[in-house]
């Protein structure tokens, strides 16, 4: 499996300055440990936040271009009557 450098940015309204670094690192955090548990990033991946008044985004390096297989079961819903 190959993998590729991540870049998300989102672009938001103006944030409030003084909470910009802490909005900018939970995001990156968040999207580094979700990539994580989906097995779309490893451990050694770097997660890399950045922050502006209109911007947020996450670089992460390491990333998987496809998801592994995995076995899926689907419940169908019965209607009762």
């Amino acid at each position: 499996m190959t993998t590729q450098n991540l870049l998300v940015e989102l672009f938001v309204e103006e944030l409030p300055p003084k909470a910009l670094q802490k909005l900018g690192d939970a995001f990156a955090t968040v999207l580094g440990d979700q990539l994580k548990t989906q097995g779309l990033a490893s451990a050694a991946s770097v997660v890399t936040p950045f922050a502006s008044p209109r911007r947020l985004a996450a670089h992460v390096t390491a990333v998987a271009d496809k998801a592994a297989d995995k076995a899926a079961v689907e419940a169908l819903a019965q209607e009762l009557d």
